[in-house]
């Protein structure tokens, strides 16, 4: 009984095994954690300084595009008033060119003007000058025949006045004739043909005296059948 009561009481063998595998499995749990903890930190200290060789490049890289898009937004203004310098150059440009049009059409037009009053003026002036052509036509026309009719009316008056004349004498009225005024104004008028002709002045010495009053009453009167002394 004492021998017994003194030996090791063994525990019950499906007790002990779960005991061990607990144990076995926490210390494996421990160990991996421990080595995954470790390989982590040692990934983690060797990772660091490519992290921030990334993280210096990508600021620089954001600095660069930071800056290219700043320089992109001036180049755009720049190129933005540049056009609008141009279109406000280009705009002047056309204005000016409708100035100019506008100034040549009035020109022109001024000149259609003062061509259609110039053609219109020469054509008055050509009427005018066929009138005075005419004119000068008729004239010249009238210069040919004016000599010609000066001839007939002077002829024509000389045989008129001598007819009345002769009548006169033979009707017995020779009481109103003015001998001495006839001859002074038969001289007068040779005279004054000889100065206008250039020829030298007559001399009127082949004319007939004048009869006194006495002689021209004792003068027997003329037959009818017997023209006048000429």
């Amino acid at each position: 009984m004492s021998a017994k009561k003194a030996a090791p009481k063994k525990a019950a063998p499906g007790e002990n095994d779960d005991e061990v595998l607990f144990i076995k499995s926490n210390k494996r749990q421990t160990a991996t954690a421990l080595a995954f903890s470790s390989k982590k930190k040692s990934r983690a200290s060797g990772s660091t300084p490519r992290a921030m060789s990334q993280l210096f490049h990508h600021g620089e890289r954001m600095g660069d595009h930071a800056s290219l898009k700043a320089y992109l937004a001036e180049l755009t203004f720049q190129l933005l008033e540049e056009k609008d310098n141009v279109l406000a150059k280009e705009k002047d440009n056309v204005l000016a060119k409708e100035k100019e049009i506008k100034a040549l059409r009035l020109k022109v037009r001024n000149q259609d003007e003062a061509g259609a009053m110039a053609a219109a003026e020469n054509m008055s002036l050509r009427e005018q000058l066929e009138q005075r052509e005419e004119e000068v036509c008729d004239l010249r026309c009238a210069a040919k025949t004016f000599d010609a009719e000066k001839t007939m009316a002077l002829s024509g008056a000389i045989v008129v006045a001598r007819w009345e004349l002769m009548r006169e004498w033979l009707n017995n009225q020779t009481d109103s004739w003015d001998l001495d005024g006839a001859l002074k104004q038969y001289k007068m008028v040779k005279t004054s043909e000889a100065e206008f002709q250039g020829l030298p002045a007559p001399t009127f010495e082949g004319e007939p005296s004048i009869p006194s009053g006495t002689e021209t009453e004792k003068a027997p009167e003329p037959v009818t059948d017997d023209p006048p002394a000429s």
